[in-house]
């Protein structure tokens, strides 16, 4: 992931979805990354519920959204 730019919010929900997305991505050679925005730094992201984001780079994020919209992809 770049470290330089703002990371792209590509989808927001539950953890296991989340996980699930970031697989997508990556199957689509798509680094991606999942934030807990909630006390994560405290209690472990799966037993926080919402406020999980999966992030990529500005240059991957139309394709991600393509990918995620694309029901077949």
């Amino acid at each position: 992931m770049n470290e330089n730019r703002d990371l792209k919010c590509v989808f927001k929900g539950e953890m296991f979805e989340a996980e699930v997305v970031k697989g997508r991505l990556e199957a689509h050679d798509i680094p991606a990354m999942i934030m807990n925005n909630s006390m994560s730094a405290i209690l472990s992201s799966y037993l926080v519920a919402g406020g999980v984001s999966v992030l990529v780079n500005p240059d991957d994020e139309e394709k991600a959204v393509k990918i995620l919209t694309d029901e077949n992809a």
